[in-house]
């Protein structure tokens, strides 16, 4: 049996029982004169459906990580603790309290707000940019955790946000496979892990933790932009390794934000937001990424169904 959407079940109750009275009057009086009875009322919906290939291919699109065929999406595994700089005290309480908020939903571990040292940095600054070059310039910092892609995007394109994501790979027994310029010898000795056992066809031997973020706002670029679009943006893009979405065949998600072709981008998280984080962080680490990808269409048909709340437990709805 189909489900009916529930505001179009309360309505077809509220028909029914408002109509019953005249319905019974009309049959009364179609039967003293001949004619044929009420049938009743027949009452019709349509069921909201999302396109399972459409959303893999939009989920695919904002995911950062290159072979998800063989390596999971990244995701944060340790004690998150936000920090933000240059807001008024009041605005980055705010700030933070939806980044946590966030975060326990997920069932991200939190350390304690106020006595931690921050591994998610928040700057609203002057020039993003030129900051990051400084840096580059001083301490060579950017080319030990990214590639070269990456590195031109944040150091030569424009831009009003900036986004420096740490991410590295770990074993199942937990240890730290080192990158390629860690390592001592020679410039062709690859970096590896090792371990027995662990793998399977949707199992990986490794998983990807985000370990550090820092997000830097143009102050003079985000003019428009509300408090909760900045900061559900800022949980979009450092609790999943993600880019920001543009083009016409962007998804519906607050990584338009930015996106000049796009007049009204939406106020905070969206139904693909929420699907795309709940199935990222839902079940093990180690599940390959295109698992990951392959699920958050039947997450987001399960939010449809509840009218849009978030429901990450199946147990209660929180908006």
């Amino acid at each position: 049996m189909a489900r009916m959407n529930r505001s179009l079940y309360r309505l077809a109750v509220a028909c029914a029982l408002f109509a019953a009275p005249a319905a019974l009057s009309a049959q009364s009086a179609g039967e003293d004169a001949g004619g044929p009875a009420d049938q009743g009322i027949l009452v019709t919906g349509k069921i909201r459906k999302v396109d399972p290939e459409k959303v893999t291919r939009e989920a695919r699109s904002i995911s950062r990580e290159t072979d998800v065929l063989y390596e999971p999406l990244a995701r944060f595994e340790g004690y998150a603790c936000p920090g933000v700089i240059g807001l008024k005290q009041d605005y980055a309480e705010i700030f933070v309290g939806r980044l946590r908020q966030i975060a326990e939903q997920l069932h991200i571990p939190l350390a304690k707000n106020g006595d931690c040292t921050a591994n998610i940095i928040v700057a609203f600054t002057d020039d993003g940019r030129a900051d990051l070059a400084e840096m580059q310039r001083k301490s060579k910092f950017l080319s030990q955790i990214l590639d070269p892609k990456e590195r031109h995007e944040l150091l030569d394109e424009p831009g009003p946000v900036r986004v420096v994501s740490v991410v590295e790979t770990r074993m199942q027994n937990g240890s730290l496979v080192p990158r390629a310029q860690h390592l001592a010898g020679s410039v062709s000795e690859l970096p590896t892990g090792h371990m027995e056992g662990g793998q399977s066809l949707i199992s990986t031997g490794s998983k990807r933790e985000i370990a550090n973020v820092v997000v830097l706002f143009d102050r003079s670029k985000i003019t428009g932009k509300s408090l909760q679009q900045l900061a559900d943006y800022t949980v979009m893009r450092v609790f999943a390794y993600t880019r920001d979405a543009k083009g016409e065949k962007a998804p519906d998600s607050i990584l338009t934000l930015f996106d000049e072709t796009n007049d009204t981008p939406p106020p905070g998280l969206t139904e693909f937001d929420r699907a795309y984080l709940t199935t990222l962080y839902e079940g093990p680490a180690y599940v390959r990424g295109i698992g990951k990808l392959l699920r958050v269409a039947q997450n987001l048909d399960k939010l449809h169904s509840i009218n849009g709340e978030w429901d990450y437990d199946g147990e209660g709805a929180d908006k």
